[in-house]
């Protein structure tokens, strides 16, 4: 029986997540938290009863998911980390691969194929969309390991990366805040560290090295 740590704060898909686990005899939930430092704390209590941690990499209370991710590598080798996501970026991607995650899925994923990845991650595979490849062609993948390591997305935070990409899909302040439900001082800050993380003055340069850098696209 493969137990699982879903790490979710969307009410309602762990509810649809909780009913799909339900249905296999494979597969149990052990334990469901909304925040990293729940899952970290839960872990630590709880040795070796988590095979697989599902992890949403943006999450909204406390440390983000890619920072539980490292956390799991690095504290927790034992826990397999599949990330389930709404985005399917390849700047989200690397980031999980870099991260330590086992595999990668979209939200809108069939609920049997996220349990079967589930199985698949917990077996040692790497997970992509649904696609099963062995490890050592994940750098391939994304042209080798020099080029893996030069897409790295500067460290930028989930959050950061969507201010980012809605930066060059032609927002303003204003509406970057509407979206993210945040004040418009919050989205400065945002942009203040990521011309920090790219050690550039300006916002425009960012989004230029990172679309040249596929970590946003141009929409």
């Amino acid at each position: 029986m493969i137990k699982v740590l879903l790490v979710e704060d969307s009410t309602v898909f762990a509810m649809g997540l909780k009913m799909a686990l339900e249905g296999r005899k494979d597969l149990t939930l052990v334990q469901h938290v909304v925040t990293s430092g729940a899952a970290v704390a839960w872990l630590n209590a709880h040795p070796d009863e988590a095979d697989v941690a599902v992890v949403d990499i943006t999450l909204e209370q406390q440390t983000d998911g890619l920072t539980l991710l490292g956390i799991l590598r690095e504290a927790f080798p034992g826990v397999a980390a599949l990330v389930l996501s709404h985005y399917k970026i390849p700047a989200y991607i690397i980031q999980s691969i870099t991260y330590g995650a086992r595999g990668y899925l979209a939200k809108d994923s069939a609920p049997e194929e996220v349990a079967d990845a589930i199985v698949r991650a917990a077996a040692g595979d790497c997970i992509f969309f649904g696609d099963t490849i062995p490890e050592r062609q994940i750098t391939r993948l994304f042209g080798g390991e020099e080029n893996l390591q030069a897409r790295r997305p500067q460290n930028l935070s989930p959050k950061e990366l969507e201010v980012l990409q809605l930066v060059t899909s032609g927002y303003s302040n204003s509406q970057i805040a509407s979206a993210l439900n945040v004040a418009t001082t919050t989205v400065d800050s945002y942009k203040e560290r990521i011309k920090g993380k790219f050690g550039l003055d300006s916002l425009v340069e960012c989004v230029a090295q990172a679309v040249a850098q596929d970590l946003v696209q141009v929409r």
